[in-house]
């Protein structure tokens, strides 16, 4: 049970290996604290609503903004990334630029600024990540770095599991879900973390206290993963442990360092199964709380357990290393019995239920049904939709309506409006292709796949080349996370939420200038040594440094998309204070700051809006009138402005038969809408 790299006898210990702990030049040096500080980002967004909130996220995007500005002027000259890589930022930048110019044609102009802010911080991730030198400690920093920020993430949700009377995330559902505030983003960021927290667990280089906490922060992973209730969450995760155990060079080690968290998470949860609080929602906080407390004695246990027992396997494989041919047939094995698994289930299985056919017959009903499962334990064997498939639909009638160019960034929530046949409102399609494609239209969709899967290609190269690389299983903990964002952005609206974008974004850049640094020292890094480093392959290619044309670009465009932000965000705080001044009472101070941030964000409605209700209630309804006229003329296709106009002409004027008008306009929009069917008389 030991590496293919390291099996002559046993490895030194890490001290011995000066890599891990001497920075080799100043560049290095450099590309490190920039790492450091896109894991700094990742950590602040997972703990301020998963960076969703355009107002929240906007403080972490100055300071990264800031130190890229800053970095432009300190580094003698960024690495160059392969030409896959550049394919892909390149189909980036254009897709960036097309998200920005369907502000000129939007439905929601206000929304499209501010996903073309997101794209050009994503964007900006992409290249910084993109352009660093490609060594292994930028490797190990991304992808352990990445791990630990995880790790934090899960155990601060976990709390809320096994201590809510602390931390009070889990209140209103069984599931999980803080910090983040989405229990399936949670679940798709933890599984993207297992696979790199399982190349620690397994890495027969580190020591065997390190292994043992590795293998109990994988037992706090697979808890928290659980308790988010995602089905497509075990979706995400099934992929990366097929593609991690298809890539590693540690299968044998890897499945036992899977198998210790992973039994001792199943066998805790099946003794608490009689705690019904853990698995359904309840309002009974006494009995949350001490079932809670409950389950938190039995995970204590587990992680003890997992961390003695990952130190004493690590301790065999240094006393009795299995032979290198031993190694090879049992990994190959174990491949095998993966993909074979699920085979040998169905074919025990389907036979026992009807046959495949009527499986697929009765689950295909259920998938395609509008309502979803509950948000209990009991979804997870529930092959419901939750509502996906009719907004797929409706993603598609939006993309017939503007095919070229779609309805603008940003604007799904206006489709929804309009071709729904369910009560509730969603602003994303729940899967990013369909999304980008009703949005921005075929040429959107086309820049965006090649420059998502440029960017992947770029993570994936030399994937049957270096398997003596040491770091060949890590690379494939970081490509095996990769894919599980490509995947769950698939059927979820991970891309808006800014937190594991920003992961996607580094780890992708990290693998792809690892993967082209390899490529170019070929096989002059030599053989592995004895204790499972290879020796340490030449620096990376030396780099011009950036004219000062070239910094003077980089820094202008920087301090173009700071000022992006820094609009919106300021009109959206101005509109917050404009709400708060009207609810207290200080009419004048609200209508003050409505119009500052109609002044600062002039492409969005709320604060029209806003403006107008306060003038309404300064008893001048021929001013909110006047207000209303100009956002029905800024954004006609939104039934707000239309409804609030209806109500003005109703109890402002008195006027029923053209406020009637009104909202049967707005109605046209969003026939659904409960409270203008209401005014109309409808139900």
């Amino acid at each position: 049970m030991t590496d293919a790299v390291s099996q002559k006898r046993a490895p030194a210990e890490p001290s011995a290996d000066p890599q891990w702990w001497v920075l080799p030049n100043p560049r290095a040096v450099f590309s490190l604290l920039a790492l450091l500080a896109v894991l700094a980002s990742i950590t602040a967004l997972g703990f301020l609503s998963g960076g969703y909130i355009f107002s929240r996220a906007a403080p972490v995007v100055f300071v990264v903004a800031a130190l890229v500005a800053a970095g432009v002027w300190l580094v003698r000259g960024p690495a160059r990334p392969s030409r896959t890589y550049l394919v892909g930022l390149a189909a980036f930048a254009a897709f960036v630029a097309w998200t920005g110019l369907s502000v000129l044609w939007s439905i929601g102009p206000d929304l499209s600024w501010v996903a073309f802010d997101f794209a050009a911080f994503y964007l900006l991730v992409a290249v910084v990540c993109g352009v660093l030198p490609g060594g292994r400690a930028q490797l190990r920093l991304a992808a352990y770095g990445f791990a630990l920020v995880v790790a934090a993430i899960a155990v601060y949700a976990f709390l809320g599991k096994i201590a809510p009377d602390v931390v009070t995330d889990a209140h209103t559902f069984a599931r999980l879900s803080g910090p983040i505030g989405y229990w399936n983003v949670l679940a798709a960021i933890i599984a993207m973390a297992i696979p790199v927290a399982l190349e620690a667990a397994s890495r027969t280089i580190l020591p065997a206290w390190v292994r043992g906490l590795a293998s109990s922060g994988l037992a706090i992973l697979f808890f928290t993963f659980f308790f988010a209730f995602s089905r497509g969450g075990f979706v995400a995760l099934a992929v990366a442990l097929i593609v991690y155990f298809g890539l590693s060079t540690r299968r044998l080690t890897g499945l036992v360092s899977l198998a210790i968290p992973g039994a001792l998470v199943a066998a805790v949860l099946f003794r608490v199964r009689h705690l019904g609080t853990l698995f359904t929602e309840t309002t009974n906080d006494a009995l949350r709380t001490a079932q809670g407390h409950a389950l938190a004695r039995w995970v204590a246990g587990a992680l003890v357990v997992a961390f003695a027992a990952q130190v004493f396997v690590a301790l065999a494989q240094r006393r009795r290393p299995l032979p290198a041919r031993t190694v090879r047939v049992v990994g190959s094995v174990v491949l095998v019995v993966l993909v074979a698994a699920p085979i040998i289930f169905g074919i025990y299985y389907f036979p026992r239920h009807g046959g495949l056919g009527g499986w697929i017959r009765v689950h295909y009903d259920a998938a395609l049904a509008g309502s979803g499962p509950s948000n209990n334990a009991g979804r997870l064997t529930s092959l419901g939709s939750s509502g996906r498939v009719p907004w797929y639909r409706e993603a598609v009638k939006g993309f017939r309506a503007h095919e070229v160019s779609g309805s603008g960034a940003g604007t799904f929530r206006f489709t929804n409006y309009l071709y729904r046949n369910q009560v509730w409102v969603v602003k994303h399609s729940h899967s990013q292709w369909l999304n980008v494609m009703s949005e921005l239209g075929l040429i959107g969709l086309v820049l965006f796949v090649v420059a998502i899967g440029g960017l992947v290609v770029a993570a994936f190269g030399r994937l049957f080349k270096d398997r003596t690389d040491p770091e060949r299983s890590l690379l494939a903990g970081c490509q095996a996370a990769i894919l599980v964002f490509v995947v769950h952005m698939s059927m979820d609206w991970d891309w808006d939420m800014a937190v594991i974008t920003v992961a996607f974004l580094l780890l992708v850049g990290v693998a792809a200038a690892y993967v082209k640094e390899r490529g170019r020292i070929g096989d002059a890094a030599g053989p592995a040594t004895s204790d499972g480093e290879a020796a340490d392959p030449a620096l990376p290619a030396p780099t011009r440094r950036l004219s000062l044309s070239m910094r003077l670009l980089v820094t202008g465009l920087v301090a173009v998309g700071v000022i992006s932000w820094a609009l919106p965000y300021l009109s959206q705080r101005a509109a917050s204070a404009a709400v708060d001044d009207a609810s207290r009472g200080r009419l004048a101070q609200a209508a003050t700051s409505a119009r500052k941030a109609s002044r600062l964000d002039p492409l969005a409605v709320d604060p029209l809006i806003t403006l107008a209700l306060v003038q309404a209630q300064q008893h001048q309804p021929t001013a909110a009138r006047s207000t209303l006229d100009k956002a029905v003329r800024l954004q006609p296709h939104n039934y707000s402005g239309y409804y609030q106009m209806g109500l003005l002409m109703l109890n402002g004027f008195g006027r029923r038969d053209e406020a009637v008008r009104w909202f049967r306009r707005a109605l046209a929009l969003d026939p659904l809408d409960p409270v203008i069917r209401q005014q109309l008389g409808l139900r």
